[in-house]
């Protein structure tokens, strides 16, 4: 099958990745695959470049102006890259790439399917032949949009489990955080970092993380806690520690991309606060690495958390309830053990990239 990944990014995250784990994925099992990518947004920072990342992908690219929405001009040169190359199928990523990715499908006379990454609009999706979407939440939200199911799937994201392994070769031993949270048995405090993986943008909930962070500390002085992201908040974000008192046990450490592993690793739990969400890999990369994360019950987080077997859920907002479980987890070190290995054995059995490219192979092969 020859693919056609089609995305039009702003920054590197979660869907970008999920582009080339899955690209990487079809490439091993014979498939001929392409990214297309517009430029996105990075600006001068090369760690958030578009082009640098696609070139460390190993999959064959493309990065093209993506011109607006609606213009006519860049739908035409993308029907004529399909038709020229003889692609199967396009598969297409976030609202740009999906509304003129499958209208040029059409032109080109090829089907197209999209991947819902998010609580999005209905309307980006027009023209796409089908929806897959990443969570049974985003499903829901596209249906209570008028949607027709018969056109809507779910594929939940998956991960390669091989590399974000604790116990992998190699990996280095951490520099900061115990294996083990809580105090021990002679009186001395272990350290405690929190960690939380988002763009630092309002519904992803990282104000909400300083709050429980402000009073965490109050209990754990010892406490850090680790904001990996960027973002237009960053600024708005620093005052708020600040004004909050915590700014000397907050780090904002930017985007982490090659160092996730790592930084995961040095890591005692992992926070995601958000108020809306679709179903992000940073928390199936964190409950991989064995970490006790604690999440709201945004989107389809809670179909990955089943609260108290392999992470905990609190109520979205509930600034309380994120400060009494991380306290929880600080003193409950025989608990967060048996979570944390519950909390990788769950992505390893269902939210794995082999099985997600599978999935969506098989659903390729309907249309081709």
């Amino acid at each position: 099958m020859k693919i056609l990944e089609f995305i039009t990014p702003s920054n590197i995250g979660g869907a970008e990745n999920y582009v080339v784990n899955l690209s990487q994925k079809f490439a091993e099992k014979g498939h001929e695959v392409f990214i297309l990518s517009s430029a996105g947004e990075s600006g001068k920072n090369q760690e958030l470049s578009v082009l640098k990342f696609l070139q460390n992908s190993g999959v064959p690219f493309k990065v093209m102006a993506a011109g607006f929405k609606y213009n006519p001009l860049t739908v035409l040169r993308i029907a004529y890259l399909i038709k020229k190359n003889k692609f199967d199928i396009i598969h297409t990523h976030l609202s740009k790439a999906n509304f003129i990715g499958a209208l040029a499908a059409k032109i080109a006379g090829i089907k197209s399917v999209s991947t819902a990454h998010g609580l999005n609009k209905k309307k980006q999706y027009k023209y796409s032949d089908y929806v897959i979407c990443v969570s049974k939440a985003v499903r829901e939200n596209l249906i209570l949009q008028g949607m027709d199911g018969e056109k809507l799937g779910v594929i939940y994201n998956g991960i390669d489990t091989e590399k974000f392994n604790p116990e992998a070769e190699g990996l280095p031993n951490k520099k900061y955080a115990s294996s083990d949270a809580g105090p021990e048995t002679d009186g001395s405090v272990r350290p405690f970092n929190v960690g939380m993986l988002a763009r630092l943008s309002r519904e992803k909930g990282v104000e909400l993380f300083l709050d429980a962070a402000k009073f965490v500390l109050l209990e754990i002085p010892e406490a850090k806690f680790f904001i990996a992201g960027t973002g237009l908040l960053k600024d708005e974000l620093i005052k708020k520690a600040k004004d909050l008192g915590i700014y000397n046990s907050v780090y904002f450490v930017g985007f982490v991309g090659g160092n996730l592993v790592s930084f995961l690793q040095e890591l005692d739990a992992v926070v995601f606060p958000s108020l809306k969400e679709g179903l992000p890999l940073a928390l199936l990369e964190s409950m991989a690495m064995k970490k006790t994360v604690i999440t709201s019950d945004a989107g389809g987080m809670p179909e990955v958390v089943d609260d108290g077997r392999n992470g905990f859920v609190v109520k979205s907002g509930d600034i309380n309830a994120i400060y009494q479980k991380l306290v929880f987890v600080y003193n409950s070190r025989d608990v967060v053990k048996e979570i944390a290995k519950e909390a990788r054995k769950t992505i390893i059995e269902k939210f794995n990239i082999r099985d997600c490219a599978d999935k969506t192979l098989d659903l390729f092969s309907r249309y081709v």
